[in-house]
């Protein structure tokens, strides 16, 4: 047996495989650490799995399931799930398909009955193909909107050229197109067999149960299914590929083909890409991003599935700067070959490797996940120890050989999207100069929240949770956009920015390499309301991490230089919230909306506002609202409280408190009349957003508008069904609604063709009517109340998310228990109220519209 962590090998101990008489794999694993369970069945077929014609047609597939099967009728699969409280959703890869739920384990039997219903019994009727083509089209058109999407749709048709890999999961156009019943029930009727299926249940029930329900499901033995892909050929010379696109960035993609899974070679690999680009003190990130300000983002993937792999590089970065950043990889890459990496730069690496192993296993989804992966893409569950261990195994001299053998420029594929306006002319023979030949050398109410006031006027909260080797600290200030005027729009996010960029006693490069040589991860946040910061680490450095916290919020530096190393990243940020549509039309929807207050600002702030913050106008921010009694500190974890009370009390303890005075701004009103605002841009989709002005964080109404959301939201929400299952128009639809201190908002966002633009908003406008007019149902409300129980309590399983829940709700004054409160106030909304919030809020005169995309006559 070999000897791994102490935490994988205890969650491993349980686990049961099955090998049923049917031919199906049961990967079991009894977890009563909350109630709650995770269900997955893993189809092996993917896109790899496709010929060039049928391109798409397991991504279909997978959508067509959920328009109905022998027992169940198109949206009624998600609206049986979400009413039990349940969630339920799928995805489509490469090589797999998988349709997973999470339950509270008391409805564990309807999700597990449903999949079983949805992966042999569909129906694929021709009516319904034909509004879900329409659906998948949209889905098509919205990720040629993506630069993400384009760069790596494209960086993978260029490294790969035969392996079906190098083709969308999604399909094309032309293939989605062609695709006709008979393809999708002979593709169906194939693949889709026990044989061909793994089903992953974590979570709290009964293994004997779960095998009686899945013997009589599948009574008949079935062969097994072979298939073997096309064998890419070796690459001898260097790729390049340059696209213009209408984006405001430069997108560049960087890829080597490299072994698949579970060789020596990809555990080595895998450790190379944290030390390259996993992290802020990544060697990528400092050269690029730290030291010189050449790229806005840089980032390293190890992509090793059944089939070859590539070790990916993705960066942002302005057109004029590709030379010196292709110049300052191919650099970091030869260094690595000819001198290694240091062992601390290694332990460090493995560390955070295995830290992000740990952390996934927080929730019965992940761990569920986990095992399927190692499953169908290794073919042995049990082999998730293994790779720790291999992981845990990996030299200095094999990150080299890697690094040489694989990291080669003749095995280079590049790909860059421009600017439709850039200059670029880049050439295959300036790459290669540009390489060096050589350098030089559960359940919330379970356990008892703890706390403590401290003289200065600190909140401390602690919760412990022993079930993991980890702990998560959040720490939440009263500030945000609410504390900002449109001269200081974005200065909050500045200063929370800017408290990860260097303190008294650590540079930014040295804070970055100390959280990440103990494998923790801190981030900074700002939004309406609040600002501050999220943590995690494992348990054994409790200690060093509060220490770092302190020096972070205590004694930051605010270094000019660091000021003017960020200020363009942050301006890039602006910049590039246009070439993300969605984001788009939500700011135009706010700024519309909130013409007079706070909420009507971006987070980020502005061009000209980012531009002339200066460090005393930082400072001076940070001096007023963060102070202690302005702070509620959460710990929850692998924690004991009298150890967390006494580090808090000594390291935080004489931190003075000041007075403070925080601006109330005026109430909003709302639009008396119909507002509209659009802006055109060279998109594929129309983005918009229709909505207006809702409750508060105090307010009773909050309860009976988040059952109203679920009740329109969701795959079994009203609004997906009429709109998107019955008519096909949009991918992308939802109910949005947000509390503020002031009035929040509700509101419907969308993205459809230009084509069907004003029959979309006539079909929100028209359901809108319909649901002031008709009503609810009772049904509905009880299922819409199961829906919000059940994902709240999912939402909360892990650290990270108890610590900045309790937090906030604590910053707010509702009391650090006040998800317990929430729960009981959502099990009391009644079909009354619900129609109450309805009259008070959707059926106001006015609304705001936001369009933003290639819009025609409107």
């Amino acid at each position: 047996m070999v000897k791994i962590a102490q935490a994988e090998s205890s969650l491993l101990k349980t686990m049961k495989v099955f090998n049923l008489p049917s031919g199906l794999k049961l990967i079991f694993q009894k977890n009563d650490s909350a109630k709650v369970v995770a269900i997955q069945i893993w189809v092996k077929t993917g896109s790899a799995y496709e010929d060039e014609r049928e391109a798409g047609i397991s991504h279909f597939i997978e959508h067509m399931i959920f328009k109905g099967t022998k027992h169940y009728q198109p949206g009624e699969i998600a609206k049986i799930i979400e009413g039990h409280g349940g969630s339920i959703n799928a995805y489509t890869s490469f090589d797999y398909t998988v349709y997973h739920v999470v339950m509270p384990s008391e409805k564990w039997q309807i999700g597990l009955n449903i999949l079983i219903d949805m992966v042999k019994n569909a129906t694929f009727e021709e009516n319904e193909l034909e509004q879900e083509r329409k659906v998948i089209l949209e889905e098509i058109r919205k990720d040629h909107d993506s630069p993400f999407f384009i760069l790596s749709n494209t960086l993978f048709s260029t490294a790969y050229k035969i392996h079906p890999y190098r083709r969308p999961v999604i399909g094309w156009t032309e293939t989605v197109n062609a695709i006709k019943r008979e393809n999708l029930l002979n593709y169906y009727h194939y693949w889709y067999k026990p044989s061909n299926m793994v089903i992953v249940v974590v979570g709290n029930v009964e293994e004997k149960k779960v095998k009686e329900v899945l013997n009589k499901a599948f009574p008949e033995i079935h062969p097994p299914v072979h298939f073997q892909p096309k064998t890419e050929p070796p690459q001898s010379e260097m790729r390049l590929k340059i696209l213009k696109k209408p984006f405001k960035e430069t997108y560049l993609g960087l890829a080597f083909p490299i072994p698949k899974c579970g060789t020596p070679e990809a555990h080595a690999l895998d450790i190379l890409s944290e030390i390259l680009g996993g992290g802020e003190s990544s060697r990528l990130t400092v050269a690029l991003k730290l030291k010189k300000p050449i790229v806005h983002s840089i980032s390293t993937h190890s992509f090793t599935p059944k089939g070859p792999g590539l070790f990916i590089i993705y960066a942002v970065l302005d057109e004029k700067n590709v030379k010196k950043a292709l110049k300052e990889i191919f650099y970091q890459i030869e260094k690595i070959k000819h001198e290694g990496v240091l062992n601390e730069e290694l332990a460090k690496a493995k560390l955070n490797v295995e830290a992000d192993f740990i952390f996934d296993q927080e929730t019965m989804e992940g761990w569920a996940r986990t095992l399927g992966v190692f499953e169908v893409v290794e073919g042995d569950a049990r082999k998730c120890e293994e790779y720790l261990f291999d992981i845990k195994n990996v030299t200095v001299e094999e990150i080299k050989e890697v690094t040489k053998k694989f990291l080669i420029p003749e095995h280079l594929s590049l790909v860059l999207v421009l600017p439709e306006e850039a200059k670029l002319n880049l050439k295959k023979e300036e790459i290669y100069k540009l390489w060096p030949k050589y350098i030089e050398k559960e359940k919330i109410s379970q356990k008892k929240v703890h706390k403590f006031v401290l003289k200065n006027g600190l909140t401390l909260l602690i919760k412990e949770n022993h079930r993991l080797p980890t702990f998560a600290i959040s720490a939440v200030f009263m500030g945000g956009l609410r504390a900002e005027t449109k001269k200081t729009n974005g200065i909050c996010n500045f200063v929370a920015k800017m408290l990860m960029r260097g303190t008294k006693i650590h540079s930014a490069v040295e804070l970055a390499n100390l959280i990440e040589s103990m494998a923790g991860e801190i981030d900074t946040f700002s939004g309406w309301n609040t600002f501050g910061l999220n943590a995690h680490f494992l348990s054994r450095y409790f200690k060093e991490a509060m220490s770092i916290i302190k020096e972070i919020l205590c004694e930051p530096s605010f270094d000019p230089e660091e000021i003017e190393k960020l200020r363009p990243l942050l301006l890039a940020a602006i910049k590039q919230k246009e070439d993300r549509p969605p984001s788009l039309a939500f700011h135009y929807f706010y700024q519309t909306l909130y013409q007079n207050h706070p909420y009507g600002m971006d987070v980020l702030g502005t061009k000209e506002t980012i531009s002339k913050i200066n460090r005393d106008d930082l400072i001076n921010f940070y001096q007023k609202y963060v102070i202690p009694n302005n702070l509620v500190l959460a710990v929850v974890g692998d924690v004991h409280t009298e150890k967390v009370l006494a580090t808090v009390e000594k390291l935080f303890g004489d931190w003075p408190k000041k007075e403070i005075n925080l601006f109330k701004p005026p109430t909003p009103l709302p639009p008396s009349q119909d507002v509209i605002v659009k802006k055109y841009l060279p998109k594929e989709q129309v983005h918009f957003v229709l909505g207006n002005l809702s409750t508060t964080l105090y307010s009773q109404d909050r309860y009976a508008m988040a059952v109203l959301d679920a009740l329109l939201s969701g795959q079994g929400g009203r609004l997906f069904i009429n709109l998107r299952d019955k008519k096909g128009l949009a991918y992308a639809l939802s109910f949005v609604h947000r509390e503020g201190i002031e009035p929040g908002i509700w509101g419907i966002y969308m993205a459809t063709s230009p084509d069907t633009l004003k029959k979309a908003i006539d079909g929100v406008k028209n359901e809108l009517e319909k649901l002031i007019k008709d009503g609810i149902k009772k049904e509905e409300v009880e299922n819409a109340k199961e829906y919000v129980l059940g994902q709240f309590l999912i939402g909360l399983q892990t650290n990270s998310q108890q610590a900045i829940s309790m937090a906030l709700n604590e910053r707010y004054g509702l009391g650090y228990n006040y998800d317990e409160l929430y729960i009981e106030n959502i099990k009391k909304v009644t079909k009354e109220d619900i129609i109450k919030v309805i009259k008070k809020y959707l059926a106001k005169k006015g609304y705001v519209l936001s369009l933003i995309g290639p819009i025609k006559d409107f």
